[in-house]
């Protein structure tokens, strides 16, 4: 049963990975063309430079919880890397609770506001020729938190199947 339950909750962060690298890919292509098309022709259209800035912000938003399932997020590891797997699991656990969960829940919390005003003004770029529909950009803020959760329950699963397994696991972390 938790083998089926981390399989969903690992798919939701792999989904989102296979977006972030398309839209990385799409980011390099729009900037390498703006800037080729403002140095050689002196164009310049706003649309392009801000989609630049929506996928950044995308990419770093929706590659919060990708970059936490495949363990590659900063950690101060002066201990941890020393513990048994058993003792890592336990603390990612305890570390998801105390301090993932809580945050993600601040920040849903402190940003939801922000969000439905931005939605409620139907909010579009301030710039001429800018982007309409910032209120969708805006609303990654939310989605970036909840995705953190739904990796951080995947973690938490994938923990507990370490701990009550009687077979060592790699030390890299709690991916498929």
């Amino acid at each position: 049963m938790l083998r089926l339950v981390r399989k969903i909750l690992a798919s939701c962060a792999n989904y989102t990975g296979k977006f972030i690298a398309f839209a990385t890919a799409l980011m390099v292509f729009i900037m390498f063309t703006s800037t080729l098309l403002s140095q050689l022709f002196s164009i310049n259209f706003i649309a392009l430079q801000e989609s630049v800035t929506w996928l950044h912000a995308a990419v770093f938003m929706l590659g919060a919880a990708y970059t936490l399932q495949h363990n590659e997020h900063v950690r101060v590891d002066i201990f941890y890397h020393r513990f048994s797997n058993k003792t890592q699991a336990i603390i990612d656990i305890v570390g998801t609770i105390l301090f993932l969960f809580p945050l993600c829940i601040f920040i849903l919390y402190s940003s939801w506001g922000f969000v439905e005003v931005s939605w409620k003004l139907k909010e579009a770029s301030a710039e001429a020729g800018g982007l309409p529909a910032v209120y969708l950009m805006k609303s990654l803020i939310l989605i970036m938190p909840v995705l953190l959760i739904v990796e951080g329950v995947h973690q938490i699963v994938c923990n507990i199947e370490k701990l009550s397994s009687n077979t060592p696991a790699d030390n890299k972390g709690a991916t498929l």
